[in-house]
């Protein structure tokens, strides 16, 4: 099957007084039509940049795409012009950005939010824009469109918000969909409703998604694909039941025992002992390495690269061939 987005080698900086923040160094994956795929990772680990990045909407300065390239259906977006992108971002590929209630503009009503990218790119008149933006209110769920339709973002729960931000997402049938921490704030009925939405309308049209969040909960429930990063790069790669059953990164075990248990003996919430490096000071080697009980001089001292350990998964991990050997022994001591 032809790849949609295919993402090679990507690298963006930001250039501060501090020293040059490799937010994103050498990422790579893909998305197939109809295909989910989660990116997961601790704050800072670059998962939303990633996504600002295959949009072109890196603030420059201080940020740049340093390298690498983005594919979308064969054509790199790196190359095409600002005019090329404005009608690439909206109409080909939607974004739902973090936090609605900042991401929508307060001094307009929805309607007039939703209409905006219609009339841009679908070359719609007013009352034509008004019908498509009705619609889309009643595609996602919301109740009395024609009232809500005419309302300002604080006047809409941060549910409703999400919906609006979704629809202004789809309102001209983008062939990929990017959700950015979609279901953040949101308590959990109102989380598991927006999460059915997007994968009710990823079938009805057919979407590639790429869903991008610190929840595991989220990733087990709607990817097909699950990438793992940390600290600017991809840590392990790999279809949902790889990850989730046969992980072979430290860093991704260290993620999953962090998963809260209800049964008896654990208590205690397990964590992942240190923090995050600044992205001005990696370790030389893996980035890992600092937070990792089974590091060796070799993990210190050079960087992992991406192997193959079964078709379809891969890992940066010097001791990837080692890891059933410690992965009880790391359940255990990551706490």
């Amino acid at each position: 099957m032809a790849k949609l987005l295919e993402v090679k080698n990507l690298k963006t900086y930001f250039y501060t007084d501090d020293g040059v923040a490799k937010a994103v160094d050498d990422v790579s994956f893909s998305l197939e039509k109809g295909e989910t795929l989660g990116i997961v990772g601790e704050s800072g680990c670059g998962k939303s940049v990633t996504a600002l990045s295959i949009m072109r909407l890196i603030p420059e300065p201080p940020g740049k795409i340093a390298g690498g390239e983005i594919y979308f259906k064969g054509k790199n977006v790196l190359n095409f012009t600002e005019k090329e992108m404005q009608e690439l971002r909206g109409n080909d590929i939607g974004m739902i950005f973090q936090e609605p209630m900042t991401s929508l503009n307060p001094v307009f009503t929805c309607g007039d939010q939703i209409e905006e990218a219609v009339i841009l790119h679908q070359k719609l008149n007013k009352q034509q824009a008004k019908e498509k933006a009705l619609e889309m209110l009643n595609l996602v769920g919301i109740p009395a469109p024609e009232q809500r339709y005419n309302e300002y973002p604080h006047q809409l729960s941060g549910g409703m918000r999400q919906r609006i931000m979704i629809a202004m997402a789809l309102s001209c049938n983008p062939e990929i969909l990017i959700a950015d921490e979609p279901t953040t704030a949101l308590d959990v009925t109102v989380q598991a409703q927006i999460l059915e939405l997007i994968k009710k309308l990823q079938n009805e049209l057919g979407m590639g998604v790429i869903i991008i969040t610190h929840d595991l909960g989220v990733i087990a429930e709607v990817s097909n694909n699950v990438c793992v990063m940390y600290a600017s790069k991809v840590a392990e790669f790999g279809s949902a039941d790889q990850i989730f059953y046969n992980s072979k990164h430290p860093y991704t075990i260290g993620l999953l025992n962090s998963i809260p248990k209800l049964a008896a003996g654990h208590a205690k919430l397990a964590t992942i002992e240190g923090s995050v490096p600044p992205p001005t000071s990696y370790p030389k080697g893996c980035h890992f390495c600092t937070r990792c009980t089974f590091a060796v001089e070799k993990c210190w001292n050079e960087q992992p690269p991406l192997e193959e350990v079964e078709k379809g998964h891969v890992t940066a991990c010097w001791r990837a061939g080692e890891i059933e050997k410690f992965k009880e022994q790391l359940l255990k001591t990551v706490v």
